[in-house]
């Protein structure tokens, strides 16, 4: 996920109107002092004022060190003031926890103000999984969890993987609060080729724009400046040990979302074995990190042996050419042969 900037007057006059309604229905949205329980010292002012301690109702996340998979009770045991909006879906609403606007208005921003995020794409991952009432969805790349949320509240599991921590617990808050505790389970990891221990690269008022700072110097260009600093570090896994999760038996037909800022070739060195256990019948996949890149190469052989054809990602599903893969679009459907 990440702010697509369209350069044009009509975006220029209308940008000042956007952000002011961001702002303003900011601004009436409720702070969660505590979805649970408060801390017992009520003293005014200084470093023991109240502090929210959110007991959140959802305890399906793991994570994977460098051999073994376990459940992660910390990640989500605490969680600071967080902003609830309100996801709107096909399936009817639920709530999203999101950042302040001015911290992340191109995801949490535009959530604020209007309830969706990224409509076409939700649109095709929705149309994917009709298709078939036995999908769920492997969410590679969850951030807050729109995807997450949105095919739970359609009543599918979903498989969710999420690098950043603070990601991570906006996700539990918003599974427990919604009462989709039984459709998501939660991983706390990187996704790469190897199983090892990365930082995670800051973009500046972009929380969804998150990268593993491994070989990204084009990635950090294409940022143009937003890339400050890091998050820290965390523990890197392959597609392929996903296959070793518990309860990954509920995925063995799947939709994949993957939006994994430019990582998404490191990701397909590692999963080989996952193509050949797992059905997908639809990958959505960011693409606009590999144009012009040697990672589309690894990508675009990778999936043609797999045999998986690029598609646009429309509701029109037209197929794209591999020779001009430099000119796709932001994202691309990768669909199977036939």
């Amino acid at each position: 996920m990440r702010g697509r900037v369209v350069i044009g007057l009509s975006f220029f006059f209308m940008g000042g109107l956007v952000m002011m309604l961001i702002v303003r229905n900011y601004q009436t949205l409720e702070t969660v002092q505590d979805t649970r329980v408060l801390t017992s010292d009520h003293t005014s002012g200084g470093k023991n004022d109240p502090k929210p301690v959110c007991k959140v109702d959802f305890t399906n996340v793991y994570s994977m060190d460098l051999t073994t998979w376990s459940k992660n009770n910390q990640v989500c045991s605490e969680c600071q003031n967080f902003i609830k909006a309100t996801l709107k879906t096909p399936y009817g609403n639920t709530p999203i926890f999101v950042y302040p606007a001015a911290q992340d208005p191109w995801v949490s921003g535009i959530l604020i103000s209007s309830g969706h995020f990224e409509a076409e794409k939700s649109s095709i991952m929705f149309d994917l999984l009709k298709s078939d009432p036995k999908l769920n969805l492997i969410d590679i790349g969850a951030n807050i969890g729109v995807y997450t949320l949105s095919a739970a509240k359609m009543g599918r599991k979903v498989l969710a993987v999420e690098a950043l921590d603070r990601n991570v617990r906006h996700i539990c808050t918003s599974v427990a609060e919604g009462g989709l505790q039984d459709k998501v389970t939660l991983v706390h990891n990187a996704i790469s080729n190897s199983n090892g221990v990365v930082n995670l690269g800051v973009d500046k008022n972009n929380m969804g724009g998150t990268f593993v700072d491994v070989d990204s110097d084009h990635i950090k260009k294409l940022k143009e400046g937003r890339a400050q600093g890091t998050y820290g570090t965390v523990h890197t896994i392959k597609m392929d040990d996903l296959l070793k999760i518990p309860g990954i038996e509920n995925f063995q037909n799947v939709v994949v979302k993957m939006d994994i800022e430019g990582f998404e070739a490191k990701a397909m060195e590692g999963a080989s074995l996952f193509f050949e256990k797992i059905k997908i019948v639809g990958f959505i996949m960011e693409w606009e990190f590999h144009r012009k890149q040697k990672s589309a190469d690894t990508i675009l052989k990778f999936m043609s042996i797999h045999n998986f054809i690029p598609h646009s990602l429309s509701s029109a599903k037209q197929k794209l050419d591999y020779t001009k893969s430099d000119s796709w679009g932001y994202d691309v459907l990768w669909l199977p042969k036939g």
